[in-house]
């Protein structure tokens, strides 16, 4: 029983660095569906973990059972008792802790210990339990993660952290275990390969489609649902540790993480491809380009960019706002290197409608690197034409990819210049050049 249900758990987890990383190199971590990919990833490897911690409870033997003395039913009510703390009670105090530390420890320093405090008590409780310390540590992190005190930058500053010093010796450590090619089965490996791929994909395309997202938003979700990353291999070294599982098949399980990681970005990719025949100044109005609005904050910015949205789409103000200010408040949308992209989809929308403002002072967004967004694009979408969403986010990324492009848009005094350098940037783009002085821009204006 433990070894069937290890195998279901292990075919299902998902990476979420792994995937997070995929929808920021297709521009789609601020859209709906990055953000509805994440939050079942999330789900889906919450259930996954509480599974792998029921299969580590059935195994006859464990250290921390022998320990402690705990019997199947009790270290399974135990941990289930500890996942119920820690995603109500406990996530409550961490989160109210976390106001107490950024105001009187110095930053980044006290953010950091405090959350590696956290995880490592939680990782020797559940140690302690009988089920891996692991488990633990990734409760916590689910528990700490959505507090929204804890900043973008911040965030990035423990993953990367995390992801530089820590993943290696993992990794390392994996490497001097094993020997690949003595345990290598080319027909396990094919097996594994083709049940859990095309397994997850499907089922992940199914479960979209019942949901009722078009077709290719359903193969996306599917293919960005298969990857297996780190975490895979991670779930593989436990069960061998513990062995629950061969040489061979840990190998196996190896190779369908790192092939369904490279294989998800590229698909994904494909089957979200539309083809680029507008451009971002082509959809903006004469009254779509704000150029240091009033407002300071975010909630007086967004009201209004919603204004001007609502006056050129036809629509109520307040009920664009509140569209935008409920996505908002589900996942900032700031994005490196000063800028943001707010956005919402509308029932009554006929079709779609942008807002751009230059603000010169900047805006807090929560970006990762900390920086105030300074360009700000609100982008209001049909709620019928989900890939609409998908195509002005990637076009509004391809627009300001390049600096130069930014810094002029900085510099610029009237609507009229920065829609030249909007057409300049789509001119240089198709053309493969990228100008580097104001006499273009000059003779455009």
């Amino acid at each position: 029983i433990a070894f069937t249900v290890f195998v279901g758990v292990a075919r299902s987890i998902t990476p979420l660095p792994g995937i997070a990383k995929i929808l920021m190199d297709l521009n789609l971590a601020k859209s709906d569906l990055g953000m509805l990919v994440i939050s079942s990833a999330m789900l889906n490897d919450l259930v996954g973990w509480i599974g792998f911690a029921v299969v580590l409870a059935l195994l006859p033997v464990m250290p921390g059972e022998a320990a402690a003395g705990h019997g199947v039913w009790t270290t399974i009510g135990l941990t289930l008792g500890f996942l119920a703390f820690m995603m109500t009670l406990g996530r409550w105090l961490m989160h109210h802790v976390l106001v107490y530390v950024q105001a009187h420890w110095s930053w980044p320093g006290g953010v950091i210990a405090f959350v590696f405090f956290v995880a490592l008590v939680s990782a020797a409780f559940t140690e302690w339990l009988g089920v891996h310390s692991i488990f633990g540590a990734f409760i916590a992190g689910v528990a700490l993660g959505d507090s929204h005190h804890l900043r973008e930058r911040t965030r990035d500053t423990i993953h990367q952290f995390v992801t530089n010093i820590f993943a290696p010796v993992f990794f390392a450590s994996i490497g001097l275990r094993i020997n690949f090619i003595d345990a290598f089965d080319l027909g396990l490996v094919a097996l594994v390969f083709v049940v859990a791929a095309t397994g997850k994909v499907l089922s992940c395309y199914t479960g979209a489609r019942l949901a009722k997202l078009s077709n290719p938003e359903s193969w996306a979700v599917g293919f960005g649902m298969a990857a297996q990353g780190a975490v895979g291999i991670i779930l593989g070294q436990l069960a061998f540790e513990a062995k629950l599982i061969s040489e061979s098949l840990l190998v196996a399980i190896v190779i369908l993480a790192l092939g369904t990681s490279l294989i998800s970005g590229p698909a994904m990719q494909r089957v979200l491809k539309r083809p680029a025949k507008r451009k971002l100044h082509e959809l903006l109005g004469d009254k779509g380009i704000l150029i240091d609005p009033p407002g300071e904050t975010l909630r007086e910015l967004l009201e209004a960019m919603s204004a001007a949205a609502a006056e050129s789409a036809g629509l109520e103000p307040d009920d664009v706002f509140q569209a935008v200010w409920r996505r908002e408040s589900m996942m900032h949308t700031g994005l490196p290197n000063g800028m943001a992209v707010p956005h919402a989809r509308l029932a009554d929308l006929p079709k779609t409608h942008l807002v751009l403002a230059r603000c010169r002072d900047g805006v807090d967004f929560d970006a990762p690197d900390g920086q105030n967004a300074k360009i700000v694009c609100l982008i209001l979408t049909p709620d019928d034409d989900p890939g609409a969403q998908i195509e002005m986010l990637s076009l509004f990324a391809e627009t300001f990819a390049e600096p130069d492009t930014r810094r002029r848009c900085l510099r610029v005094k009237s609507p009229t210049e920065l829609r030249a350098v909007l057409n300049l940037a789509a001119s240089s783009h198709e053309d493969n050049i990228v100008p580097h002085d104001d006499e273009t821009l000059g003779a455009k204006g």
